[in-house]
């Protein structure tokens, strides 16, 4: 199709022109299309010569160097707009026709990783990559297959560094992070605020926005997807492979799950989230295992909002029930602050505060546990 870049373009602006009014609530980070955003969809579509293969090759272009087509919107992101298009346009094409233009698919989703997309942009991605796997779980080919292994590390790795940079070191010298002591976006639980979708939206200037305002949408996009992606695209005999790249994700969790400040509440409630569906894969255990424990060992780790409660339930159940030894290990530390308390020269009152914190841990590991899991420890727990 000549022109087919400037008329992609030209889309993608129409796109934005369309897009909802800011009244309208919303409940995901990557936004529902309007009614009439999705007419351009159903336009594109009709065109016999935009094949699924077309498509993609002209998006990748637009991507790459987008049309001034815009003079008189200078803070137009015309690549986030047309990754909106194009995120809406994957989601209604015939799973037949999205796996034989996976060639083009993983051109689009390479070059994209290179180009330094504003976030907004690359959470598109990633819900791209979602859906594609989403409709079409396992490809025949194995080389096909290795590719969209290592192209899913890339995007995640790419949405884990955004999720972390409202974090600093604490040190020069180490590698510990820890939450900027600024605030950040509040967002709400159940609806992204107005300011927040002003941010997310392609008419933002982005160079103005730094990365840590996209932090808690980035662990949300993640807590909503990347368990069940990384279980879909690794196989059974490949799992060892998503150990690295969860370590790394964990890094910028963990410091998030140990500060129970006000501003971070929507960060914290995302990571716990997050942490709770990769709990429940058994092979992420090596990844996640010590940090969990050391988290419900921390003196402040009941200070949370009730419904990150749910979570931690799950968390905690996946942490004692995947192995024999956790629940014995919290066990033989409530034995041992027992123990202590005979100590002539301990702080009588410091101790009383162990065993207290240390008794509350074990009731909300038998409160997340199914009924009479522990049966069989009665008379240990009854002798705490």
């Amino acid at each position: 199709m000549n022109h087919g870049v400037h008329f992609m373009a030209a889309i993608a602006f129409v796109w934005n022109e369309r897009r909802q009014n800011k009244t309208t609530t919303r409940t995901k980070v990557i936004p529902a299309a309007s009614e009439e955003q999705l007419l351009l969809v159903e336009l594109v579509r009709s065109i016999s010569v935009m094949r699924a293969e077309t498509v993609m090759q002209t998006v990748k272009e637009v991507l790459k160097q987008p049309p001034a087509i815009a003079k008189d919107k200078k803070h137009l992101s015309l690549e986030v707009c047309m990754l909106q298009f194009f995120y809406a346009y994957i989601q209604r094409i015939p799973v037949p026709n999205l796996v034989d233009s996976w060639a083009s698919l993983l051109i689009l989703l390479k070059d994209s990783i290179q180009l330094s997309l504003p976030a907004p942009g690359q959470f598109l991605i990633l819900g791209v990559l979602n859906e594609f796997i989403m409709k079409n779980p396992s490809l025949e080919n194995k080389k096909d297959q290795r590719d969209l292994q290592d192209v899913t590390h890339k995007i995640v790795d790419a949405i884990g560094a955004i999720a972390g940079s409202s974090l600093e070191q604490t040190t020069w010298l180490r590698r510990n992070l820890e939450v900027k002591p600024s605030p950040k976006i509040m967002v709400d639980g159940t609806n992204l605020e107005s300011d927040v979708e002003d941010m997310l939206s392609p008419a933002m200037e982005t160079s103005n926005i730094t990365p840590s305002v996209y932090s808690v949408h980035a662990l949300t996009l993640l807590s909503e997807v990347l368990a069940h992606l990384l279980d879909m695209v690794f196989y059974s005999d490949e799992k060892e492979r998503v150990i690295p790249l969860l370590v790394n994700i964990m890094h910028y969790v963990v410091p998030y799950l140990r500060n129970h400040s006000a501003h971070n509440a929507p960060s914290y409630r995302a990571c716990v989230q997050l942490l709770s569906s990769l709990s429940g894969y058994q092979y992420t255990r090596r990844a996640w295992k010590k940090e969990a424990f050391d988290l419900f060992m921390d003196p402040s780790f009941f200070q949370m909002d009730a419904s990150c409660v749910n979570h931690w339930r799950a968390i905690m159940d996946n942490l004692m029930t995947h192995d024999k030894t956790t629940f014995r290990d919290l066990m033989t530390r409530v034995a041992v602050a027992q123990s202590s308390s005979l100590n002539l020269f301990a702080n009588r009152d410091a101790e009383l505060e162990q065993r207290a914190m240390l008794l509350k841990r074990l009731a909300f590991a038998i409160f997340s546990s199914e009924i009479d899991q522990y049966q069989k420890y009665l008379p240990d727990i009854q002798g705490k």
